[in-house]
């Protein structure tokens, strides 16, 4: 029986498994073991409370290289299970203990004893099960092989379907939205604190489901940023600004903007204005056949020329996605080249004597000029804060 509630069509997950067969293929994996909690959502399609915040559990997601995937799941995950995803076969234990054992059966009984099985053991990979618990599984299937699939994982996910990019675009402008009207509710003489209660119930009140950051940054930032609001109270001749991440069915947004308080100083205004140039530049590589290291030579280029650095993260950008930010970096170690369906946050920014001057965007690669998920965008003067 099919689903009353799914986030996507069947397809979209054939789709993603025909993709991860490939490379599974690639590599030669007989299946992929997934345990983390944001890959098991993007397999499955089960987004799971209880999963986020308890770690006693397993939830795992298991793909064949040639048969239907198996889900791991607890008793009282089924229901949600059978309404919002196309898994068939779900196996279930009630147990807080026994785990290894539970899943070196299931395993066993799919037929991969003796196989080559990738896991989450590489780059920027994540177990949602403890080191200690997956060496139980190993120990038990003597003859299979667990080898590193972070790549499988990392490829698959990287090229957005329509329907992830919209719903990139659905937070992101969920986030644009509250954060300018935020803008337009602050006056100086509030904490960081106040401010972030009215940024937050913005972003609730126009469907954001969950934030993953909500920073406010006021004053001089010379020694770098406390991304935490506190009681700091903003003042006139100041600066404000945000970095927020909010989720729409589990794809999120990552955005920031920076306001005066009271009208900038010509210092601030023109600081402002170039970097919005400087991240126009780099926002213009965001395209087919370019790389990485095509938006790091344009920053690099513009911030020689005024002989100036960003904040030393390492990276110009990231990509978006499941998660806030997730791979690829804009980097210049990324070997990669961008493709139709990409979705990146690209964002320059800067701590110094005027603030943290940051202003983010999140765009979606085309066959030209990259897409505006994040509408309205950041603006090219820097907005006013009442004082």
């Amino acid at each position: 029986m099919a689903p009353l509630y799914p986030d996507f069509p069947e397809e979209e997950f054939e789709a993603r498994y025909a993709k991860t067969r490939a490379l599974m293929a690639e590599q030669n994996l007989d299946a992929l073991l997934v345990t983390e909690r944001l890959n098991y959502q993007y397999y499955s399609g089960h987004r799971s409370e209880q999963c986020a915040v308890d770690k006693i559990r397993s939830y795992m997601f298991i793909l064949p290289k040639d048969d239907e995937p198996v889900l791991i799941t607890m008793p009282f995950e089924v229901m949600q299970v059978e309404q919002t995803t196309f898994i068939d076969t779900v196996k279930t234990t009630g147990g807080l203990t026994g785990h290894p054992e539970f899943i070196q059966d299931v395993l066993k009984g799919m037929g991969l004893s003796r196989a080559r099985i990738g896991a989450e053991l590489g780059r920027e990979q994540y177990l949602g099960i403890s080191y200690n618990g997956l060496c139980e599984v190993m120990a038990g299937l003597p003859d299979a092989e667990f080898v590193d699939a972070a790549d499988v994982i990392l490829k698959a996910r990287v090229v957005k379907s329509p329907l992830e990019i919209e719903y990139c675009r659905k937070a992101a402008q969920i986030s644009a939205e509250a954060q300018k009207e935020t803008f337009a509710a602050l006056h100086a003489g509030m904490t960081e604190n106040e401010c972030a209660q009215v940024l937050r119930e913005k972003l609730i009140a126009k469907g954001a489901e969950k934030l993953s950051l909500l920073c406010v940054v006021s004053g001089p930032s010379e020694g770098g940023i406390c991304l935490l609001p506190t009681d700091r109270v903003i003042a006139r001749g100041e600066t404000v600004g945000f970095d927020v991440g909010v989720s729409y069915k589990g794809y999120w947004s990552d955005l920031a903007r920076t306001a005066s308080v009271g009208p900038a100083s010509q210092e601030l205004d023109e600081f402002y204005s170039w970097m919005m140039e400087l991240r126009h530049n780099c926002n213009m590589q965001l395209r087919p056949g370019k790389a990485p290291a095509d938006v790091v030579a344009v920053c690099d280029r513009m911030l020689g020329e005024r002989g100036l650095k960003t904040m030393g993260v390492g990276r110009v950008g990231h990509g978006v996605g499941v998660e806030t930010t997730e791979y690829p970096s804009l980097a210049g170690f990324e070997d990669i080249t961008f493709e139709r369906g990409m979705v990146f946050a690209c964002n320059p920014n800067f701590a110094n004597h005027l603030g943290f001057i940051n202003a983010e965007d999140n765009w979606a690669i085309t066959d030209g000029d990259p897409d505006l998920l994040s509408a309205p965008v950041a603006e090219s003067t820097i907005p006013v804060v009442p004082a």
